[in-house]
């Protein structure tokens, strides 16, 4: 189906219809074709016959010139129209497909567009240099768009006044950030329309919380660092019944405790009073909010206590800040009756631990057993904890990621019975990675990539790379170290001198791991020097050869390929057991002759 618009839709006898004007009919014949085609795009697109006939019948609606409307769901060819034959409720639906500019430079079209122009309902953002120039454009679109319902105001200047605001008189959300505001301005406390009041960097607008009573359909709360706001927060009840959003963030000046809210208990979903220093109360204030989403309350007068929270409390919270963490990592220890947050499926603990106000206990996850995914990648010694205590998300967990938290322990086999997880990052942990007590059906899920961490002793490292080619983990681009911690560890300090030296670079260890692949031959080496150097490979898979005729000259290529670079460690396949023997290894790199530059490997 094509509609489109042309020169035809226009009445010869409009004045507007000139050369000057030629550009701006231009872009609104275009921008209406594109939005008809998005109408016909999605009739195509939809194959259930019960859809494409409530699509068609919406948007035979629309389009009031169709000879007929269609009587059955089969794929009837629509009559193509043209839009100067749309009446002016359909045309006005047409045009909100665009953007408020254009709906402008539509107007130019013809005096029916002109006047349809009027009663478009469009998101309008205006920005200025000056107050002047801001003022100006604002009081010309409360003509020429007066029933917009979005409205977004920012200006580089000062602002003494946005009055002309009050004459959108269809205005549902007005966001005014980065204006400059200054004084008091009560006529904004006088839109009965309005349900969304954003107010961002204006640090010298004056008002009270109690002025929010003059917008009876307000739905969202949102004012960013308002320091000159004032009031407390039981002014917030005169909106029971039709607030969801409470966001007050950085205004320092507000009071009150969290049960003044009480009487949105079945209404809001979000709530961040963050840097509300005055507010004050405990999570305990909150257990009846069953809506209740998100909640920010850091740097507030708020206690981290949740010791009265029963199941079913907070059943519906997913997003939150450090001081929830905190209150439940208190309730770890609790006898209470135990209560849990079911609806949060994803945690990442590296965005608390650094806010956190003692050691994070790892166990506090057993709050989230609907946990898909637990991230933390930056715990360091912070984060603490054994991986028995995740032993609440066997079933659910999906991805588990804890890289960088020296605090973390326990055995990789701890999860072998998580019959979901997937996607497994443990470096940089104190986890024992006993492969040795792994059985075939542990891990039944686990892909890559992943990353369960290195080795502790050079005596594992077998084991080791042969569990991880045997669950297809292993990579040939990635290299592994034993642990930093392990006593088989000889690693001098080296930071002082330059990347660059040579011979440095070749003293370079600990020694690392890699997987060689050469043609269907798979095995892993240690090697050294930055990779100038390795040990004698130990195959994996070579039983799967077949000796057919040529394989004497291909075991000759292998030969070439994995024993070019041994130097002095020909006849070695692991790196030295002691200390003396490490230094003198070392000093044998040093003597050889050259470093060799490293095969490419097939």
């Amino acid at each position: 189906m094509a509609l489109q618009i042309s020169s035809a839709d226009r009445s010869s006898t409009d004045p507007t219809d000139t050369d000057h004007n030629a550009p701006c009919l231009r872009t609104a014949r275009n921008e209406t074709n594109a939005a008809l085609s998005r109408i016909s795009a999605s009739m195509a697109n939809i194959d259930d016959a019960d859809r494409l006939m409530t699509l068609r019948n919406d948007l035979n609606t629309l389009l009031s010139g169709l000879s007929e409307s269609p009587s059955s769901g089969e794929n009837e060819e629509l009559t193509p129209i043209s839009v100067g034959s749309l009446s002016q409720g359909s045309l006005v639906r047409v045009l909100d497909y665009l953007t408020w500019t254009n709906i402008l430079a539509g107007r130019a079209v013809c005096a029916t567009w002109r006047d349809t122009a009027r009663h478009a309902m469009p998101y309008v953002f205006i920005d200025g240099d000056t107050g002047i120039e801001f003022i100006s454009r604002l009081t010309s679109l409360r003509s020429l768009l007066p029933k917009t319902r979005e409205l977004s105001l920012s200006c580089a200047g000062e602002i003494s006044s946005i009055r002309p605001v009050v004459g959108f008189k269809h205005l549902r959300s007005l966001n005014v950030y980065g204006a400059s505001l200054s004084g008091s301005h009560p006529y904004l406390f006088q839109m009965p329309t309005l349900e969304v009041l954003k107010t961002a960097v204006n640090e010298h607008f004056e008002w009270d919380l109690e002025a929010l009573s003059g917008l009876p359909r307000l739905k969202e709360l949102r004012c960013y660092g308002n320091q000159r706001l004032t009031g407390s927060l039981r002014s917030l009840s005169s909106l029971r019944g039709n607030l969801t959003h409470v966001d007050l963030e950085g205004c320092v000046q507000v009071t009150g405790t969290l049960a003044d809210i009480g009487d949105l208990c079945h209404t809001l979903v979000r709530l961040s009073l963050e840097g509300c220093e005055q507010v004050t109360g405990t999570l305990n204030d909150l257990r009846g909010f069953k809506s209740l989403e998100g909640l920010w309350l850091y740097s507030s007068g708020v206690e981290a206590d949740i010791s009265e929270a029963e199941p079913g409390d907070f059943c519906a919270m997913w997003d939150f800040d450090v001081i929830m963490l905190q209150a439940l990592t208190r309730r770890l220890d609790s006898t209470s009756n135990h209560f849990v947050l079911s609806s949060v499926t994803r945690l990442d603990l590296s965005e608390f631990a650094i806010d956190f106000d003692s050691d994070l206990d790892l166990g506090v996850v057993s709050f989230f057993p609907n946990l898909q995914e637990l991230h933390c990648d930056s715990g360091e010694e912070l984060v603490k904890g054994s991986l028995r205590s995740l032993r609440d998300l066997q079933p659910n967990l999906v991805v588990l990621s804890l890289t960088f938290c020296s605090g973390v322990t326990g055995a990789l086999s701890d999860l072998g019975d998580f019959p979901k997880l997937k996607v497994l990052y443990l470096s940089k942990t104190k986890v024992n990675l006993d492969v040795q007590n792994i059985g075939p059906n542990d891990f039944p899920s686990l892909s890559s990539p992943s990353e369960i961490g290195t080795p502790w002793l050079v005596s594992e490292v077998p084991a080791f790379m042969k569990f991880l080619y045997q669950r297809k983990l292993h990579d040939f681009f990635f290299k592994w170290s034993l642990h930093e911690d392990s006593p088989d560890f000889y690693n001098p300090d080296l930071g002082h001198l330059p990347y660059g030296d040579r011979r440095e670079k070749m003293k370079r260890c600990p020694f690392k791991l890699e997987f060689v692949q050469v043609g269907p031959l798979v095995g892993w080496r240690w090697t050294a020097g930055g990779g100038s150097y390795y040990f004698e490979t130990e195959w994996l898979n070579r039983r799967a050869l077949n000796f057919d005729e040529g394989y004497g000259e291909y075991c000759e290529d292998v030969e070439s390929k994995t024993k070019e670079n041994l130097g002095p460690f020909r006849g070695m396949d692991r790196p030295p057991a002691t200390k003396e023997e490490y230094e003198e290894l070392t000093a044998a790199l040093i003597r050889f002759p050259r470093a060799f530059a490293r095969s490419a490997i097939e």
